[in-house]
């Protein structure tokens, strides 16, 4: 061991870490089903440990303390449990109704390119919209995003289970590491923790309340133009907002179809999208880099990988957890010199010591 170089030491280390990356997307793809609810899990806790700790340093008893969070929690579930179970309905009853609209919208649509493509000498025919567009898959679609929601929802018991242990021995972690490393070792481990737990508790309080402040636009927004559920829009628009890019391309898509079906009016349906788009450009673009006081300084290279890959090992709740996770494992890098390097290449923008942009 004393005749390898330090250069050898952070090549073996740097092999290690390959090694347990891979180890680790294996576990979770495995164990998704338990580790999915865990996670949410801890990153609740993340957003009420400031709380807990507040209760508990005025001597309010743990168990009243986590009875607080436990009835905060069932609230907000219960609510949202109310709002998807009742909206789905609606949507899942309204929907054929518009079957025969939608169809007749692809082959006005399928009508206009074939005349087009002609004009310009290109051969469309044998292209069928219908065949690549169908009213079957857009409801497919819409009812994967429902369902995906609803598995979320049943979960919550193990969620709750998960965060009441967590955030019970919360409080006690900060002493077993002083008491399990040496004082230099236990203020770096410390340190890390709590620079991880700041930078994601202030990324998840700033993301839901931009998020929330959009949903609520949204579904004002519908209602003034007239548009069905539009509580339902503004709900998928405030979950799908933790999505980057795409979930905002979705909550749009989908309100802007139902009202080129509702209305028949092309007039209409591109002044709502016009409206929608600047909402999203407005609260993603300016307000929240405003509100966010630290940038989590991510590439957006690295971000839609990262979407790509946390979507494919948990689906849609994998998508939303995927900026927070992957800030998670950049402020870890960031602490372990040896992983330092790689903490730099997931950077947006090339920072200095002093974490200001060069």
């Amino acid at each position: 061991m004393n005749n390898i170089s330090k250069a050898q030491l952070n090549v073996l280390i740097f092999l290690f870490a390959i090694v347990a990356v891979f180890v680790l997307g294996v576990t979770l793809l495995s164990l998704g089903s338990v580790l999915l609810p865990f996670v949410i899990a801890v990153l609740i806790s993340i957003i009420f440990d400031p709380l807990v700790a507040y209760l508990k340093s005025k001597k309010v008893p743990i168990f009243f303390c986590l009875l607080i969070v436990f009835f905060i929690c069932t609230i907000v579930i219960f609510l949202i449990g109310l709002i998807v179970y009742s909206s789905a309905l609606n949507v899942s009853d309204a929907l054929p109704l518009y079957e025969p609209k939608f169809n007749s919208l692809i082959l006005k649509i399928e009508s206009i390119a074939e005349s087009i493509s002609t004009s310009f000498g290109v051969n469309f025919k044998e292209l069928k919209f219908t065949d690549l567009i169908s009213f079957s898959k857009v409801s497919e679609y819409a009812g994967t995003i429902a369902n995906s929601f609803i598995n979320i929802i049943s979960n919550t018991v193990m969620v709750l289970l998960f965060m009441m242990f967590i955030l019970a021995g919360s409080g006690d972690l900060e002493a077993k590491i002083r008491n399990g490393f040496t004082e230099s070792e236990s203020e770096r481990i410390v340190s890390v923790v709590h620079n991880i737990s700041k930078r994601v508790r202030q990324y998840l309080i700033t993301k839901t309340l931009i998020s929330l402040i959009t949903g609520i636009c949204y579904g004002l927004i519908l209602w003034l133009f007239g548009v069905e559920f539009p509580v339902f829009w503004g709900f998928l628009a405030f979950i799908l907002n933790f999505i980057p890019n795409i979930g905002s391309l979705i909550a749009t898509v989908f309100p802007v179809l139902l009202a080129l079906l509702q209305f028949d009016s092309l007039v209409t349906t591109i002044i709502l999208l016009i409206v929608l788009v600047i909402i999203q450009n407005i609260f993603g673009n300016v307000l929240e880099p405003k509100m966010m006081s630290e940038s989590l300084n991510l590439s957006a290279l690295l971000i839609l990988i990262s979407l790509i890959f946390w979507g494919w090992l948990w689906g849609i709740p994998g998508m939303i957890l995927s900026v927070p996770l992957t800030a998670t494992v950049k402020i870890i890098f960031e602490n372990i010199p040896q992983l330092k390097p790689l903490a730099v290449l997931m950077e947006g923008k090339i920072t200095n010591e002093n974490n200001k942009p060069v």
